[in-house]
């Protein structure tokens, strides 16, 4: 879809109001001195807006009630509502943040588009690179929200609206969960209403015979293909992709889920030199660096299905984050253990003793209780970035100094700690929810997803995502979504009798990329590679000697390990290639 763009002067009311677009423009429409721009499958409580005349009650609602009017709305949007006579803007996107809105305010200019780029082209001036962003791109493999690469423009937050009065920008979220439960809720009854629940929401988006699903083989999107089949009445169109490594590939489990469900099923293999075509691809496509190798994948299988004449897919993301299907939520619970021990004992004696032990000690015992306590008295939610390279090393390994001397290294981890304390709720699980619906789910892989979908020529749904079964999610007590070790327990029992048993019980593999490996051996893959390394040396931002090092150590090492770290320092110098000229970094 067209992304939506405006350039507004609030405080001047003559100046031009521009909403325009090149293939398919946004819907926009306007009564009453007002102008609404609209972006998204969206509705108004069960109204489809899918015209201007539609457009037109949301309006009518913002004119009755205010911005109260945006906790009626329903699936994936961005909208922006302006009125020049009241010098007013109104902008906001949806509760998970599927759609995306980017705004910058200079003076009385408000520059509004979904894209960073966008925004940056309507303002005055020479776009300038922001070095914090930068930073937190190397240590997250995104640039989180709000920040984006450019100074002075942001990204509204999952949930996020802003509205503008001529001067001044006031932010504020128009939904929040509450996370309240009964204490009473009929765990079998919730457990029964999955199924026609995520039905309901498959059918929201009125698939076709041009519809298909991304089928990885996990839970997630083997529930949404088999429910796509009894959406359409009729056979699936489903669409998988391998890499003929064992350890990262799951197509065995999409031909079980694809022959439990009759889909006609179509598979792509996806090499190292498909990832040597994609890489310049990915980098010219997204407006800032990103770094989630999956992309390529993904890329691969929306392309497989626009071939095929599909140009509608839906995809499982968000069920692991809404149901409790990540195995670092098991490992949270145990070290958050440790905080219980008195804390007499943890500092006068456990600590010492770790601190004091070799790390690589070849002692199994005593190595393991140094990590664990290494890692316990790390607080929470910095914690998750203990296993990366980039937290492990410390920027000063890492960055050269004069750019470390234009951030605050910290500066990320303090980010991730306000979404963290900004969860409406105390339970552990909900919170590591919470946080991964921003960082995993809105900054990454719906971007991932919904990007390299849309540069194959294909729209994307998300119905783990839609708010009726994200309010179902939130109905059920943590004890249930995680029984012991057994991530997801609920929502398998709830998938028990309908999907292959094969599926419910096997290991989690997600959907990774054996970059790493093939980097070793493939001669095209290393040039590029190795090429892209080299002419990041010279943009100041990272010590040569970390970029010689970490290719060394993936030499010598473990080739998954570091070249994650590799496959960011890439991604972060292929962007500057394509999207910025000479001389600017």
């Amino acid at each position: 879809m067209e992304p939506i763009s405006g350039r507004f002067r609030l405080g001047n009311r003559s100046a031009e109001t521009k909403l325009a677009g090149e293939v398919s423009a946004p819907i926009v429409c306007s009564a009453n001195g007002a102008t609404l721009a609209l972006r998204g499958s969206v509705r108004l409580g069960d109204r489809p807006i899918s015209s201007a005349d539609a457009a037109g009650s949301i309006l009518e609602a913002y004119a009755q009630s205010g911005n109260a009017f945006l906790s009626e709305l329903r699936g994936p949007f961005a909208l922006v509502i302006h009125l020049p006579q009241a010098d007013k803007a109104l902008i906001a996107i949806d509760r998970m943040g599927i759609e995306r809105l980017t705004w910058a305010q200079q003076n009385d200019l408000l520059a509004i588009g979904t894209s960073a780029e966008d925004v940056v082209s309507r303002l005055p001036g020479r776009p300038q690179l922001d070095p914090q962003a930068i930073f937190n791109f190397v240590l997250g493999h995104m640039v989180p929200s709000p920040k984006t690469v450019f100074k002075g423009v942001r990204k509204l937050e999952p949930g996020g609206a802003i509205e503008f009065n001529g001067t001044r920008a006031r932010e504020f979220r128009h939904w929040q969960p509450t996370f309240e439960r009964s204490g009473s809720e009929n765990i079998a009854t919730l457990r029964d209403s999955v199924l026609p629940a995520l039905l309901r929401a498959i059918q929201l988006e009125q698939p076709d015979a041009k519809s298909g699903s991304f089928l990885s083989g996990g839970l997630d999107s083997s529930t949404v293909t088999g429910l796509l089949t009894q959406a359409n009445e009729a056979s699936a169109n489903a669409f998988s992709v391998g890499f003929g490594v064992a350890e990262y590939d799951e197509m065995e489990f999409a031909d079980a889920a694809s022959e439990r469900f009759g889909c006609r099923h179509f598979k792509y293999e996806v090499t190292a030199d498909d990832i040597v075509d994609a890489i310049p691809k990915i980098a010219t496509t997204y407006d800032e660096p990103f770094g989630n190798s999956s992309a390529v994948p993904t890329y691969f299988c929306a392309r497989l299905a626009k071939d095929h004449g599909v140009t509608h897919l839906f995809a499982g993301d968000g069920g692991d984050e809404i149901f409790g299907g990540n195995e670092r939520y098991v490992r949270q619970r145990i070290f958050e253990v440790y905080s219980r021990i008195p804390s007499i004992l943890r500092n006068l004696l456990l600590e010492p003793v770790a601190d004091a032990l070799d790390p690589e000690t070849s002692l199994l015992p005593l190595r393991k209780f140094s990590s664990y306590v290494r890692q316990a008295r790390i607080p929470l939610p910095e914690r998750f970035e203990s296993w990366n390279l980039i937290y492990r090393e410390g920027a000063e390994r890492i960055f050269a100094r004069e750019f470390l001397d234009e951030i605050d290294p910290q500066g990320p981890l303090h980010r991730m700690a306000d979404v963290w304390n900004s969860c409406p709720s105390a339970d552990l699980l909900d919170r590591m929810l919470w946080y991964d619906w921003k960082y995993t789910l809105a900054d990454n892989d719906i971007r991932k997803v919904s990007t390299m979908s849309e540069l194959a020529g294909v729209r994307v749904a998300y119905p783990m995502l839609e708010e009726d079964f994200v309010e179902l999610s939130i109905q059920v007590p943590s004890k249930e979504k995680i029984s012991g070790h057994e991530l997801r327990t609920f929502f398998k029992n709830a998938v028990r009798d309908f999907l292959p048993a094969k599926i419910i019980e096997k290991q989690k593999h997600g959907f990774g990329l054996p970059f790493g490996l093939w980097l070793k051996t493939h001669k095209e893959l290393q040039e590029l590679v190795y090429g892209s390394l080299d002419s990041l040396k010279s943009r100041g931002v990272c010590n040569p000697e970390f970029l010689e090092r970490v290719v060394s150590e993936h030499r010598d090492g473990h080739a998954s390990y570091y070249g994650y770290a590799i496959w960011d320092l890439v991604m972060l110098e292929q962007w500057f290639q394509h999207h910025i000229s000479p001389g600017s970094i």
